[in-house]
């Protein structure tokens, strides 16, 4: 990678933090391009050098953690982590899904997909490759059918997804514990 490709990739970087930032402070629809240009210190013209939209950006923002996501069930699925850490990282993704910020992130962006054709399809392809990362692991440690495979992966899905939705409704629930108990579901104990 040259010099040039390092500089580009850490401004990228920088500007998915900022967007972050923004969207935590003012949320999805209420941030601008010019706000995230602000906060990353550039100039709008330049951050549209990166991205053409607030839609790029969330695309970048899924791609990034869906290979945070792969490269976990890769190390769980090749043995480089035990069944515990491959729980304690279940409970931190239930843990980020708890965060009053990102849930409400979330819940605009999954909002925004239901009127943006475009983001509509980000999320889908993410979902899709989610779920095909997940049925990869689980066909090698389970002897269930594909078919029971993929009932549970959506029954997971469906648990871990709806987590923002709880916390709107049931802001006091004990946010630890749920997670700990989600964890305990998504990968139960051996023996």
């Amino acid at each position: 990678m040259t010099v040039q490709e390092n500089l580009a990739d850490t401004r990228r970087r920088d500007i998915l933090r900022a967007a972050l930032q923004c969207f935590t402070a003012k949320g999805f629809h209420a941030t601008t391009m010019i706000d995230i240009a602000r906060a990353a210190k550039m100039s709008a013209g330049n951050l549209y050098n990166y991205f053409s939209g607030k839609v790029d950006i969330v695309e970048a923002l899924a791609r990034n953690q869906l290979e945070h996501m792969k490269k976990n069930l890769q190390d769980f699925h090749l043995g480089l982590c035990s069944e515990q850490e491959m729980r304690a990282q279940v409970k931190r993704i239930a843990l980020a899904r708890l965060d009053s910020q990102a849930a409400k992130i979330a819940l605009e962006i999954l909002s925004e997909s239901t009127r943006n054709e475009r983001m509509g399809r980000v999320l889908n392809e993410f979902d899709a490759q989610w779920r095909k990362a997940l049925l990869e692991v689980m066909r090698n440690h389970s002897q269930k059918t594909e078919q029971d495979l993929l009932r549970q992966i959506e029954f997971n899905l469906t648990l871990m997804d709806g987590l923002g939705a709880r916390l709107v409704a049931h802001p006091e629930l004990d946010r630890d514990a749920l997670a700990s108990d989600i964890a305990e579901h998504i990968v139960p104990r051996n023996g």
